[in-house]
């Protein structure tokens, strides 16, 4: 595997090196009207820059690539973004970047992967799972954001960015109507109420009414994702003065999934009877069910001091939970959670950005964050267990990056984040078998340094090359389900990347590639238990992989685009990991943990290859336009936990649609389908102590039409 990941790196540079030899004619300026790949903006930096021009590997998606391609939802991302792995269960997921995510589960669980909404964290991981129709564009950066966004950004960012209201009425519509008996409705409006206030408004609704199999103990439909969903979004702009901005942003969601877990194949449940009951089907004696109800509120402004720009960022957000997990998955009373919890939090963050134009870009900031989230109450085996416990979170965190030109057209960038968090863990309540079990409460607190450092250099116009060298770290916390056990520390990552960007022929042809070495250090590890789970620092690793991105407009309005990352994450550190039998084993003989040393094992959720290819074409007649569009993505496979027992085989996953839009694009209609081919895929396999091993299937093929009008 060494040597022919070495091959693969020194391959795909030397492409890169081949590419540069190209004749000056590859070098001449083009735009996106005259047949060129659409220019994407980002604000990765804090600042408005040209993808290409960013010496970051940022996974870029466009309002009309996501419209073209039927990405609606968080989800849905990972099929365009090589690297990018998102196991989802029910209404959250897990997100995981080159191999870095977590597993850890409940509502003081933040991810290691950072979302961002304009610009304001969402810290609840509940709350990271979405549908939208009025996004501008989505940001996926890849690797430890640890100076400009901070906390919790070990593995990257996704960053979606909503439309900003409109300097003129605007107003769109859809209806949907897929297989299972799948109704989707949305809309948007967009208006000027004056020269200086515009407001606009998102709204969607969806709800499945067939569900993707049975629950054959209670007669009940199960898997069903959506069950009455509704979400509305909505922007004021308001720009009262030359050089001051205000945006005030609201919005709220609630979304219902019942989606009951299956013993896995081969596995007898705690019953003695129960069995795999087939795809989508599930035996437990409960109706499991998700159901979240989230919202906030936002305010930004944005302030000119002379050439300096001043920003500052408020939010509140909170998340009602309520969740309910027949665990045994047999018609047992055996170990059946009742996980309502809620959470909220506020942050405050102040941006101060050097003159534009100046020869060093700078930015200074300040953050804070506050938070706290309880389950309310966790209740096990019908009152055998009840937890009401919380933990309270306040970070404080100053930093600040500055780059400039070191020589021609090379520049060094340089930023530091210093944070400060203190934790709290509040016992409500602790009981098991009816007797309160008293425990006092805890405090931890921890300080880190975190950095970026990094140089680039410009060869002409279109090719940009860097080098970089960032560190990041994620928040330790309490096991909430485990208040008697002993809090988890911080991970931290550092991160070495190499990367090329470069476009060609009048900027028709985009290609990106990036080699890095990730060294990851006190992983917090998810442990299931019955009943719950437990985390703990029990390990470290080491990441390394080559991405290539490419994109092409060969002629017309036929767009092609091509990804592909190869991963190689392997612990090299993990002694006495916990390990679980498929039936639940996890003692020996003598009552003693199950371990292994699981030195040398896969990381989580870390394929060796995934890929993707893409055809868009817009073809005109007379009739309007016929957009077909084709995207398969690759995936080689996974394991979900350090014992590499559980995995999830290689699959492919293939969706396609058609558009017609009429002529003045007033009215289209879609045609689409997702999961083409039917593939088998797993939204999660766990491992159960005492139980046997569980999981969730993920999507069927499911297909529709979509009518829209805007105007």
């Amino acid at each position: 595997m060494k040597r022919t990941y070495i091959r693969a790196v020194g391959a795909a540079f030397a492409a890169g090196g081949a590419v540069l030899a190209v004749p000056a004619f590859a070098q001449s300026t083009g735009v996106a009207d005259n047949g060129a790949i659409e220019d994407i903006v980002v604000t990765a930096q804090k600042r408005s820059e040209r993808l290409q021009d960013v010496p970051i590997a940022i996974g870029a998606i466009s309002a009309s690539a996501a419209a073209a391609k039927g990405i609606n939802d968080t989800a849905s991302i990972q099929a365009m973004v090589p690297g990018l792995v998102i196991n989802r269960t029910a209404n959250e997921g897990n997100i995981f970047i080159r191999g870095v995510g977590t597993n850890l589960f409940g509502p003081s669980s933040e991810q290691t992967v950072a979302v961002y909404v304009d610009n304001v964290y969402y810290a609840s991981p509940e709350a990271n799972l979405f549908s939208f129709n009025n996004i501008e564009r989505i940001e996926v950066l890849k690797g430890p954001q640890g100076t400009l966004f901070g906390r919790n950004t070990t593995g990257g960012v996704v960053h979606i960015l909503t439309r900003e209201p409109a300097d003129h009425l605007t107003m769109e519509a859809s209806f949907g109507y897929a297989n299972y008996d799948t109704v989707s409705a949305s809309a948007y409006v967009s208006a000027p109420l004056t020269d200086t206030l515009g407001v606009d408004l998102a709204v969607n609704y969806s709800d499945q009414g067939d569900g993707w199999g049975r629950n054959l103990t209670t007669g009940r439909d199960n898997a069903i994702m959506a069950d009455g969903n509704y979400a509305l979004r909505s922007k004021i702009r308001f720009a009262p003065a030359d050089g001051t901005t205000i945006h005030l942003g609201f919005d709220y969601s609630h979304s219902v999934a019942r989606f009951a877990y299956q013993l896995r194949e081969g596995i007898i449940g705690v019953d003695g009877v129960s069995t795999y009951p087939g795809e989508y089907n599930a035996v437990g004696g409960l109706n499991d069910f998700e159901r979240l109800n989230t919202g906030g509120a936002s305010l930004q402004i944005e302030q000119a001091l002379g050439e300096l720009k001043l920003v500052s960022i408020s939010a509140y957000r909170e998340s009602d939970v309520g969740y309910l997990l027949d665990q045994d998955d047999t018609p047992l009373v055996v170990a059946d959670l009742s996980l309502p919890s809620k959470a909220h939090s506020w942050s405050q963050e102040l941006q101060l950005h050097g003159a534009a134009g100046a020869p060093v870009k700078w930015m200074l900031g300040a953050f804070y964050f506050d938070a706290e989230a309880a389950y309310d109450p966790a209740d096990i085996n019908n009152g055998v267990v009840i937890i009401e416990d919380a933990q309270k979170t306040r970070s404080l965190a100053a930093f600040g990056q500055a780059s400039m030109e070191i020589f021609a057209d090379t520049n060094l960038t340089g930023g530091l984040r210093y944070t400060y968090e203190r934790q709290k863990l509040e016992i409500g309540r602790f009981a098991v078998g009816g007797t309160d079990i008293a425990l006092p409460n805890d405090r931890q607190s921890f300080r880190k340094l975190t950095w970026r450092a990094a140089v680039d250099h410009h060869f002409n116009r279109d090719v940009l090359a860097y080098l970089s060298y960032n560190r990041g770290f994620k928040s330790g916390g309490y096991n909430l389900l485990a208040p008697n056990t002993a809090p988890f520390k911080p991970e931290v990552l550092d991160a070495y990347e190499i990367g090329l960007k470069s476009e060609w022929f009048d900027r028709r042809l985009r290609f990106n590639i990036s080699a890095f070495l990730y060294d990851y250090k006190n992983i917090q590890v998810n442990i299931p238990t019955l009943g719950g789970t437990v985390t703990l620092n029990a390990a470290r690793a080491r990441i390394k992989g080559v991405e290539a991105e490419m994109q092409a407009k060969p002629f017309g309005d036929l767009t092609l685009n091509g990804s592909i990352a190869l991963l190689d994450g392997r612990y090299r550190s993990y002694p006495n990991a916990l390990v679980i039998g498929p039936n639940g084993e996890s003692t020996d003989g003598d009552g003693n943990p199950l371990t292994m040393d699981a030195r040398g094992n896969r990381t989580l959720s870390t394929p060796k290859l995934t890929a993707n290819i893409g055809v868009d074409y817009a073809i005109e007649t007379g009739i309007g336009t016929f957009r077909p569009a084709i995207n398969a993505a690759y995936n080689d496979g996974f394991f979900f936990y350090a014992d590499n027992r559980l995995a999830q085989p290689s699959y492919w996953l293939v969706n396609a649609s058609l558009n017609w839009a009429l002529p003045g694009d007033h009215f289209q209609a879609q045609l689409w389908v997702k999961n083409l081919t039917d593939a088998t895929y797993w939204a999660g396999r766990s491992e159960q102590a005492g139980l046997g091993d569980a999981q969730r299937q993920a999507a069927p093929r499911t297909y529709g039409l979509t009518l829209t009008t805007r105007f």
